[in-house]
């Protein structure tokens, strides 16, 4: 459950990161990291990961995904039975105990044969039933059924009229379809594969660096020894995972509380212990870096940091960089540069084997 939790605010944790900044909040800067972790080894770690792959199925997929959004329906003119899969335009009635209930009524209603849509038997009445036909079906609701409560368990009787009979026609793949999609990069079909393979690949890549990252972060945490982390760089971190797990539950239109007990099944005591815990873990390992980069002379001058700082505020869309220190803060943007330093000599330092 921690590591689900862990994962949810991953998205948004650098984001946090880099918005957070106050007076009396501890950063890198402001400690000593000798005085909180003993390194163990931290070279040679032996990882292994399956490399990057991406398939001729998964890219076929993805393209006729892309196929069927330009499907259109097509009414069927060379036969009048309705079959499984047929998209059907109907007149419905619905009794119970011959009177018409509220909902059960409605013209010109298109219902897709096999959708699971309407309760069960309703669809499979309609196979085999003629265009321009009327049937009465005999059904019972679902014992429990949430839509609506009154009807649950009811025998009711459906008078159905076939309207006529729709099919979904996909086209063919054509490199003009190809050029419908809006690819800027895409005019042909072949250069649509190519662009989809490189996409999904790109994606791929970025997995493996991840997976190899969490293995090795996780590996020299396991060879270190920790003492207690500042009180207020562990705040600092459960204040992002509490920020970051409200606006997620806003997404959801709900509070934290309602949130973390739907998805996780936690109280406010237990899911505030795992952000505690998960919070601890985080100051740990970015104190682990920074010893890490002392021990190996990674610590970044003046001059990197600024030039760092430069490009990421171009990549982040800002206007100027001054504009982006004052968003970011030159603390927090230290510590992002550090780990990004750090994992780069683990990476080239460890053994990685492939599966």
């Amino acid at each position: 459950m921690k590591k689900k939790i862990m994962l949810a605010a991953a998205v948004t944790l650098l984001a946090g990161m880099l918005s957070a900044c106050g007076k009396d909040t501890a950063y890198l800067s402001g400690i000593k990291a000798s005085e909180y972790v003993t390194l163990g080894a931290y070279t040679g770690i032996e990882v292994t990961q399956p490399e990057p792959e991406v398939t001729d199925e998964y890219v076929d997929s993805y393209i006729e995904y892309l196929r069927t959004q330009r499907a259109t329906m097509v009414e069927v003119t060379d036969r009048k039975v309705v079959q499984e899969g047929d998209t059907v335009n109907i007149d419905y009635a619905g009794y119970r105990d011959g009177v018409a209930f509220e909902g059960g009524t409605a013209q010109g209603a298109d219902l897709t044969i096999g959708s699971g849509r309407f309760i069960e038997g309703f669809e499979e009445g309609l196979i085999g039933v003629n265009v321009g036909d009327t049937v009465t079906l005999d059904l019972t609701f679902p014992a429990n059924y949430e839509p609506n409560p009154d009807m649950a368990g009811a025998a009711v009787a459906f008078e159905v009229t076939v309207n006529s009979i729709s099919i979904s026609e996909t086209p063919e793949l054509t490199d003009e379809l190809v050029k419908e999609f809006g690819i800027e990069e895409c005019s042909t079909v072949e250069e649509l594969r190519t662009y989809v393979y490189d996409a999904f690949y790109a994606e791929a890549v970025s997995l493996y660096e991840d997976a190899i990252a969490s293995d090795i972060t996780e590996a020299v945490m396991a060879n270190s020894i920790f003492s207690a982390p500042p009180e207020k760089m562990v705040e600092r971190y459960r204040s992002m995972l509490i920020e970051s797990m409200t606006t997620q539950a806003s997404s959801y239109g709900m509070n934290l509380d309602t949130f973390m007990m739907n998805y996780y099944n936690m109280d406010t005591e237990n899911y505030m212990a795992v952000f505690e815990e998960d919070a601890t873990t985080i100051a740990q390992q970015y104190i682990m870096f920074q010893a890490i980069a002392e021990a190996e002379g990674l610590i970044p001058t003046k001059e990197e940091t600024a030039a760092a700082m430069e490009e990421q505020a171009k990549e982040s869309g800002y206007e100027s960089v001054e504009a982006f220190q004052e968003d970011v803060g030159e603390e927090v943007f230290y510590e992002y540069l550090i780990s990004e330093k750090v994992m780069e000599f683990l990476k080239s330092n460890a053994v990685i084997k492939a599966e």
